[in-house]
């Protein structure tokens, strides 16, 4: 009976006052005790109501039985099929719907609705493939921003294909912590081409001056990746000779930067040789098995002479520079090595040595940015202890003699990059 004056009453009723009724029939529907006939009245009222024209209806509707697990899946079904904010409300709160409907959704939705489903708890894999593939650039940086949802790395890269412009969409995935290593190299390569196209577009360099360094900053990106100890290495390496980016002047890098993990495991993926091999032989003095690796990795002839140089002198380094800081021992390296190939007669010596130039500003960049922190955080620690000593308490608010000095201590001064520079 009440059901019936309802929809009666409906006809005539105002959108505000349709409303209001269609939350309270829902609700007692869902909460209150009915009889079999009443629950059947009111559910087809319900129903009936999917067709009225006023968006605030069919919200008061959403709002009523999103959240419930008792609620007809005809309705929830309905509601997301008439799209708008009704169908948002449903996405966002309902667990009636099963992973297809959700897909549906998605593909044939609009973006609130598509939003609605990247925020969900516990969104599935399947769910976010389809999103990562059909959804829009606000739907997938709401998937990038949902730690919940399981996003497989073959979703991050189409997502990153799509949408990879998007300072926001890289920002919300680089969030989420831990990342599959091809997400993580995609998002270096993305990052430094941005960079390199504001560089250019605000007239700060020349084109070809921001492609140097963005591939520079790319290669540093790469190497620090490859670094990672919570990553395989043998893993990244694979990442990197799929995107083409073992090349020569990565495993240089990583041999100037004493990364031996990093090249042992260049150098067996290019040449076809174990792992445990080439350890020895980058171990070993011996410069002919090395010379053959190097063949059989297509390093340029012109750089194999450096291999040999750059071991040996690296590991008097990192005895040498014990204690300092972490770019010093490439410093000290690095004039090592070009003071050797300096000995070297030809024309390929001399190409090694301008290339390990450019190496070495970047190094002493570094350096001096490392050092550069330590001095300023010095003379901060002297100026707070300097000020405490000058501090005097006066309950009274007037002048007196200083109650308590204290004196500065001197700050002791590790001279470890003194001793460094001089060894050098």
């Amino acid at each position: 009976m009440i059901a019936r004056r309802f929809l009666a009453w409906a006809r005539i009723a105002p959108a505000c006052a349709r409303a209001d009724a269609t939350s309270a029939l829902a609700r007692a529907y869902l909460f209150a005790t009915m009889e079999a006939e009443e629950r059947y009245e009111a559910e087809v009222a319900l129903t009936v109501m999917l067709d009225d024209p006023s968006p605030l209806v069919h919200r008061a509707l959403a709002e009523a039985v999103a959240s419930a697990a008792d609620a007809p899946h005809h309705l929830i079904t309905g509601l997301v099929r008439l799209g708008g904010e009704a169908a948002a409300l449903v996405l966002s709160r309902t667990h009636l719907l099963s992973e297809a409907e959700l897909i549906d959704a998605t593909a044939l939705g609009d973006e609130r609705a598509q939003v609605a489903i990247a925020e969900r708890d516990g969104l599935e894999a399947t769910v976010c493939a389809a999103l990562a593939e059909v959804g829009s650039r606000d739907a997938c940086a709401a998937l990038a921003g949902n730690v919940f949802a399981d996003i497989a790395e073959s979703a991050f890269l189409r997502i990153l294909e799509r949408f990879g412009d998007d300072a926001r969409l890289r920002e919300a995935i680089l969030r989420r912590g831990e990342l599959p290593v091809r997400v993580r190299e995609r998002l270096t390569a993305l990052t430094a081409g941005a960079l390199e196209g504001l560089a250019v577009e605000r007239g700060w360099l020349t084109p070809q001056r921001a492609a140097m360094l963005s591939r520079d900053a790319q290669l540093s990106g790469v190497l620090t990746l490859a670094s990672d100890p919570d990553l395989d290495p043998s893993e990244v390496i694979s990442c990197l000779r799929e995107k083409g980016q073992l090349t020569p002047a990565f495993v240089v890098r990583a041999l100037l930067s004493g990364e031996i993990t990093i090249l042992t495991a260049a150098l067996a993926d290019l040449s076809g040789t174990p792992f445990a091999k080439v350890a020895a032989f980058l171990r070993r003095e011996k410069p002919a098995p090395l010379a053959a690796l190097l063949k059989r990795a297509s390093i340029p002839d012109w750089l194999a002479p450096l291999f040999p140089v750059a071991l040996a002198e690296l590991r008097r380094a990192a005895v040498v520079s014990a204690g300092a800081t972490p770019a010093t021992p490439l410093r000290v390296a690095l004039r090592r090595i070009i003071a050797r190939m300096h000995e070297q007669r030809g024309e390929d010596a001399r190409r090694v040595v301008s290339y390990l130039r450019g190496i070495e500003v970047e190094a002493a960049r570094e350096e001096a940015r490392a050092l550069a922190e330590v001095m300023i955080s010095l003379d901060e620690d002297e100026s707070v202890v300097e000020h405490a000593g000058s501090l005097e308490y006066d309950p009274e608010g007037t002048e007196q003699e200083p109650i308590i000095e204290l004196e500065a201590e001197p700050v002791p001064v590790d001279l470890d990059v003194i001793a460094v520079a001089r060894a050098a």
